[in-house]
């Protein structure tokens, strides 16, 4: 008999649910010479993970910005799109003639942001089109763009669709109007929708970002929001409103000006009602908060070769990438970043390069994924299981019922998937505190 989800309110294991695992971008330390001569030095090594990798150029303008948003994004200006674009072809060339990347392939080609829409089609088709040919792809690779349905015409949408693009990606958040105000979402729930539609119409996957527990947001509000998602036929990321410092939405909060979030117990069965609608929908749990019926998306090579695969991110702004034992951010200024492209060199910002300890922690971070993790592929990594090197976490999260283990495999239970964030916290350091 499967086990099932629990009801609301009757998980207790934690105070309250961590939405992010450890080893953030935050955490990264400020590039220093010393780590960038290893890190070029990582890239002048041949590939032999027999992982592939995904490739993210970010677009990170915006025509206008969210209350919530923290990305180290710049407001657009067509001025600054041509040289922006060039400087991220120098980049994208720099990777495309290391030997790592030589011997790399590719099965998703990613337009990430910010907002790659501001562009003009032709623009987005020809930076495609220029990592197509520099870059070694796979047989059957995906190509997706992060898009804003302000920002999405009809026009761009058939161009894209006919040159070959699988996906776009929104940030819906919601259908709620008065919410979507509230956020200064750039335009209607109505205008969202159309876009899905004609996207849809096309034979576009389109995957939208939801968020819950935002300030006002009703529970009838957020399953009116899912059952508008289920009806459009969409890939849906839930993800819970982490308030970031320095962002509008904190500071109205503070001041009063908008309603308080609701508390821990109401944000858990917010996530319990999702959970139980999409999967009663067809809905698939992957990812670290992705719900899918889309079966390409089951194994996705970036997410399942966690952490021992890649995402090449380049551009301003970009936070999330990583190769190997190596994870980095790039400048996040659009001219100090196109300064830095002039000289040629890389334009990180900070750099962390992992210990063998680091990487063993990493490992089981694929809990917080929902993905299993391998105790074969561990002791190949590492010379020693899983519960040699974390004897006590492991027997204190099965003695909750979090996880379960095999001969073959440790993975979480359907209880460990509401806790998964905290599953992923038990395995940091001791010298990472939580976020305060």
């Amino acid at each position: 008999m499967k086990e099932a989800i629990p009801e609301a309110g009757e998980a207790t294991l934690y105070d309250s649910r961590e939405n992010w695992p450890p080893y953030t971008y935050r955490d990264y330390p400020d590039i220093k010479p010393k780590a960038y001569e290893a890190f070029m030095k990582f890239l002048a090594t041949e590939n032999t993970s027999n992982k592939v990798l995904e490739l993210q150029p970010w677009i990170s303008l915006c025509a206008s910005r969210c209350t919530f948003c923290y990305y180290p994004t710049s407001t657009f200006n067509q001025g600054i799109v041509e040289p922006y674009l060039a400087a991220l072809k120098k980049e994208l060339e720099i990777y495309a003639k290391t030997k790592y990347i030589k011997t790399s392939q590719f099965d998703e080609i990613v337009l990430g942001g910010g907002t790659p829409s501001v562009l003009g089609v032709d623009q987005m088709i020809d930076l495609i089109a220029f990592c197509e040919k520099r870059f070694n792809t796979t047989d059957e690779y995906f190509i997706k763009v992060t898009c804003s349905s302000k920002t999405l015409e009809t026009e761009k949408l058939e161009k894209l669709a006919e040159y070959g693009v699988y996906q776009v990606d929104m940030g819906a958040q919601t259908f709620d109007d008065k919410l979507r105000k509230q956020l200064c979402l750039p335009d209607s729930a109505q205008n969202l929708e159309q876009a899905i539609k004609t996207a849809r119409k096309l034979g576009l996957c389109v995957c939208i970002d939801l968020m819950y527990n935002i300030p006002g947001q009703t529970m009838e509000s957020w399953l009116n929001t899912l059952k508008k998602a289920i009806e459009l036929d969409v890939e849906i990321d839930t993800y819970s409103l982490d308030v970031y410092p320095g962002t509008v939405l904190e500071k109205q909060l503070k001041a009063g000006t908008v309603p308080p979030q609701g508390d821990a117990e109401f944000e858990k069965q917010m996530y319990l009602k999702a959970y139980k609608l999409l999967t009663e929908a067809g809905y698939k749990a992957i990812g670290h908060d992705r719900f899918s019926r889309v079966e390409w998306h089951y194994k996705e090579s970036c997410l399942n070769g966690w952490p021992w695969a890649g995402i090449l991110t380049t551009g301003f702004g970009c936070i999330m990438g990583y190769l190997e034992r190596f994870a980095y951010t790039n400048i996040e200024d659009v001219n100090g970043y196109i300064e830095t492209m002039k000289s040629g060199r890389l334009p990180i910002s900070r750099l962390s390069e992992s210990t063998t300890e680091d990487m063993m922690r990493r490992v089981m971070t694929r809990l917080y994924l929902r993905l299993p993790v391998s105790k074969q592929e561990f002791f190949e990594k590492f010379g020693k299981l899983p519960e040699e090197v974390f004897p006590q976490q492991i027997k204190s999260l099965k003695e909750k019922g979090l996880i379960e283990s095999d001969d073959k495999e440790i993975r979480i239970t359907k209880l460990g998937d509401l806790w998964k964030g905290n599953i992923a916290w038990e395995f940091a350091p001791e010298n990472i505190s939580q976020k305060e």
